[in-house]
């Protein structure tokens, strides 16, 4: 595989960053009021360092789609904790054994639509997680509580720039790249990524289709 050969000083670099960050959290953790932001950031750089090993042993084989899950509720729950922002829980059913290649990849997948949801519920609500798989397939479906999709952009969701977010003019340029940063990296992953209103509520869904993996398939398929 050939590589940027500027990515070893580019790494070297983000090391040195994240150094500094940790020395600043070190000194935050002094003072009680601040332990928990402290921990936010040092989990913040122990995610920033997993990236950086990814790229350096390039596209991984395989990563529990669990770990993947944590990582980004993680990432998200002290991005709340940062911001001060309102209560957003998480409720998740994973079939055990499901793995997924490049995990900074899919964690990035995860986060931006976390990030869509939680603009969804302003005043707070439920992200639901579901994981399963049938035969040669991967279904992963996020769902959220909030107000939805509006029929009139959700054929256009994913095209750069198109936002549902309340308060920008719906279907208007709103500045944001989050869902079609999703589609590029599931496509690019051989997968395919679907917006839906909820049928059973309030809220939107998210459906991405993927290939199992033959080494992930349960001895049946």
């Amino acid at each position: 595989m050939n590589r940027d050969p500027a990515l070893p000083g580019l790494l070297h670099d983000l090391n040195n960053i994240f150094q500094t960050m940790v020395d600043a959290a070190d000194l935050l953790s002094e003072e009680p009021q601040w332990q928990p932001i402290s921990a936010a950031i040092l989990r913040s750089v122990e995610r920033g360092r997993r990236v950086t090993m990814s790229l350096q042993a390039g596209r991984n084989p395989g990563v529990p789609f669990q770990t993947i899950l944590d990582n980004a509720i993680a990432f998200v729950e002290d991005a709340m904790l940062a911001a001060r922002g309102p209560e957003i829980r998480f409720a998740c059913e994973v079939e055990p054994g499901i793995e997924l290649p490049g995990n900074w990849a899919w964690e990035r997948v995860l986060i931006n639509l976390f990030h869509n949801a939680m603009r969804a519920m302003p005043q707070g609500g439920e992200i639901q997680v579901q994981a399963c798989r049938s035969g040669p397939t991967t279904c992963i479906v996020v769902r959220d509580s909030g107000c939805g999709i509006p029929a009139e952009i959700l054929h256009r969701l994913f095209e750069p720039r198109v936002s549902a977010k309340p308060g920008n003019g719906l279907g208007k340029p709103a500045g944001g790249l989050g869902l079609q940063v999703v589609e590029s990296i599931v496509r690019e992953y051989g997968g395919s990524v679907r917006a839906a209103n909820r049928s059973d509520g309030p809220g939107a869904e998210f459906t991405i289709t993927l290939a199992t993996p033959v080494s992930a398939r349960p001895a049946h398929a």
